[in-house]
């Protein structure tokens, strides 16, 4: 007998697809649905006008800027305890002296560079470099993350 074909013995096997395939029975006895009514479009009230929306504001920081250390306060250059850094605006000087703590990778990823940036955050707010390193993990990432925008390119000048 040719492959394929099935003896009155052998009971077909069912197949895993056709099943997932089956149709399902219609809930109402296998009558045909009825159509929706038909909606007078002159009986509807009149929508209200869109509104028109302002576009998005961007976030624009204002100088200086305030980082709060909320996990553990350090000491500043005259050993007072400091519970914020207040950064000043950098500077392409600040770039040319310390190195730009921020790139993008090829895969369009911004990578901080953390020891250009603990120089970088050490100018900006006047606190020596072995001061900041105290800080807590998080307080120097949050501080990081919001200067980080500064040292990346702006697209629309391109």
């Amino acid at each position: 007998m040719p492959e394929g074909f099935q003896t009155d013995e052998m009971p077909p096997r069912p197949r895993p697809e056709a099943q997932q395939m089956r149709p399902q029975p219609q809930q109402n006895g296998g009558a045909p649905r009825p159509l929706p009514p038909i909606i007078d479009e002159k009986a509807l009230p009149e929508a209200p006008p869109i509104e028109e929306q302002a576009p998005p504001t961007t976030f624009t920081e204002t100088w200086p800027i305030r980082v709060k250390l909320l996990h553990k306060a350090i000491r500043n250059n005259a050993n007072e305890v400091v519970k914020e850094l207040v950064f000043r605006e950098p500077t392409g000087g600040d770039i040319n002296r310390y190195g730009n703590p921020c790139r993008i990778n090829i895969d369009g990823e911004v990578i901080i560079d953390e020891q250009k940036m603990s120089r970088v955050m050490a100018a900006l707010c006047g606190i020596l470099p072995p001061l900041l390193d105290q800080m807590d993990p998080r307080d120097w990432n949050s501080a990081a993350y919001r200067l980080r925008a500064f040292f990346l390119p702006e697209v629309a000048a391109w």
